[in-house]
């Protein structure tokens, strides 16, 4: 994606005219201070077209537009390629990305959780998440989540997710930050039915 700002009228204008009509165009936002060109923007097909001075909710709203435009990267949208190596004791296990529960950063530490236990890995939660990509939501500053083994979303004092586990004491309990939380509550609740939406 390519942000361009400009304090000429059509200077973004230009560069996105450059690359309109070519294969694998970047997405592109225009923000400006001039409304006059908005259609013709659209009609080459920016994501969107921000009038300064916009708000943080403007912004807000712009990346979420963006989010839905972008294309997902094969790797990154479907984990199940590849494997993961994490430590056990004085081994290694290999594990498949869709058995992966959820990702915790603690005490400098880095461990996978699954099914078959918690193991320790050798990346930091940065580099997994730029591995995994869209396939994993980042709940708290310490943790990535696999949102497909997502059992329960508890709202008591501070929202907390169940990860994993099929019966009952089974699982990971993981916090969910307050700043996140309404974007992982979206999130968890895109592809669902059965609740009804105010």
């Amino acid at each position: 994606m390519h942000l361009v700002g400009s304090d000429r009228d059509d200077a973004g204008l230009e560069l996105v005219r450059a690359f309109a009509r070519k294969p694998n165009a970047p997405l592109f936002v225009l923000a400006t201070a001039f409304k006059e060109h908005a259609l013709e923007a659209f009609e080459l097909g920016v994501v969107d077209y921000l009038l300064k001075p916009f708000t943080d909710e403007r912004v807000e709203q712009c990346l979420r537009r963006v989010m839905a435009r972008r294309p997902p990267r094969a790797a990154a949208a479907s984990p199940g390629k590849g494997k993961i190596v994490a430590r056990k004791k004085k081994g290694l296990v290999f594990l498949r990305p869709d058995e992966v529960w959820a990702f915790e950063a603690a005490d400098r530490l880095t461990f996978v959780h699954t099914r078959r236990g918690r193991f320790d890995l050798d990346l930091s939660l940065s580099a997994i998440e730029g591995a995994f990509g869209r396939g994993l939501l980042r709940v708290h500053r310490n943790w990535l989540v696999n949102p497909e083994h997502v059992r329960e979303l508890v709202r008591d004092a501070g929202d907390e997710l169940l990860v994993g586990g099929e019966n009952e004491g089974e699982g990971v309990r993981v916090p969910v930050a307050r700043e996140r939380a309404q974007a992982v509550r979206e999130t968890l609740l895109a592809d669902a039915t059965g609740l009804r939406r105010a």
